[in-house]
């Protein structure tokens, strides 16, 4: 009896190994350079405003801080050739996205000096369902900052996906790279909104409408940066454009146009974010930047609409009822 219950064990092994092989293109425990992202080049319209210097707190959950990654398939994160310590390089970034943005923000070593920003959960999911399908990242934050009327709640909230064609390595810039640089982004704006309200100009905004409805085929790979720049740049006047780009063709540009709609909290679109989600014919990723932006716009409306949601979702184990929960958890 041990030696047929030992042999199940050692199938079972090797069954889940053999998965995990097919799954990762024999990527397991691949090691994932980080590089620094670029900053933008987006400046803003600053008022006279005291020089703020951020403080990053790490407020995680025990439990969390070992686990910054997880998912289908185990990977190393590195930078430098060492591992990769997500929270002072996450900090770093911030700051000099902000001040890239001609915001007076320094980073302060210690705390009390100025705002603390309390870190409460940083995760990267990853997730594939079998060998021909894409790898696909979460990446995820969820913080508070400090102001004079209280602790704020900032998050960040990316999906990014990628078919390796002839090498694993592929999927690292657009799974890995792409969304913490993006990540470092909208942590930066929407702790501009807390702290300064800055925007870029009126013809900022019209400059990179401009671009990205000039975009050809070849460009539209990269215009979902544009988009973005339209929300990170705090500017309402970019909203019926981005509503515009919310059918847009391409998958990026439209889910940065979705998302970018929570960031400037475009209150005047919640109807239309609310039949983006329940729209089930669409996909999942439209509908999860949908509800990611209704979280964003934080009103008594959209907060009781997220609840509803979640109880809808309580009883469901599938995927998509798993992730969608993930994003709720991160306004709820």
């Amino acid at each position: 009896m041990h030696v047929f219950v030992n042999a199940f064990k050692s199938s079972s092994k090797l069954l889940v190994a053999m998965s995990l092989l097919l799954l990762s293109g024999c990527a397991l425990n691949m090691k994932v350079p980080i590089k620094d992202p670029a900053s933008s080049n987006a400046v803003h319209q600053v008022e006279a405003a005291k020089p703020v210097a951020l403080f990053f707190k790490d407020e995680q959950a025990e439990a969390d801080k070992s686990k910054l990654l997880g998912g289908t398939i185990p990977m190393q994160l590195v930078y430098e050739n060492k591992p990769f310590d997500a929270l002072p390089w996450i900090a770093q970034h911030t700051v000099k996205e902000m001040a890239a943005r001609g915001l007076p923000v320094t980073l302060s070593n210690t705390s009390g000096a100025g705002p603390n920003v309390l870190i409460k959960r940083l995760h990267i999911e990853n997730y594939r369902s079998n060998g021909f399908s894409p790898f696909v990242t979460f990446t995820s934050l969820r913080a508070e900052v400090e102001t004079p009327q209280g602790n704020r709640g900032i998050t960040a909230y990316i999906k990014r996906g990628k078919v390796p064609v002839w090498s694993f390595d592929e999927i690292i810039d657009p799974t890995y790279n792409a969304p913490l640089g993006l990540l470092t982004k909208e942590l930066a704006a929407k702790l501009n909104q807390q702290l300064f309200n800055s925007r870029i100009s009126d013809d900022q905004v019209r400059s990179l409408v401009q671009k990205v409805n000039q975009s050809g085929s070849a460009e539209e790979g990269i215009a979902y940066l544009d988009v973005y720049q339209l929300g990170f740049g705090n500017n309402p006047l970019a909203i019926p454009d981005l509503v515009k780009y919310c059918t847009h063709s391409n998958e990026y540009v439209r889910l940065a146009a979705i998302s970018s709609l929570g960031i400037l909290k475009a209150s005047d679109q919640i109807d239309l974010l609310k039949k983006l989600f329940s729209t089930k014919a669409g996909l999942w990723q439209d509908r999860a930047m949908a509800l990611k932006a209704l979280g964003d716009i934080d009103t008594p409306e959209t907060r009781a609409y997220l609840q509803e949601q979640l109880s809808a979702l309580q009883s469901r184990t599938d995927k998509e009822a798993k992730w969608t929960k993930e994003i709720i958890a991160l306004y709820l």
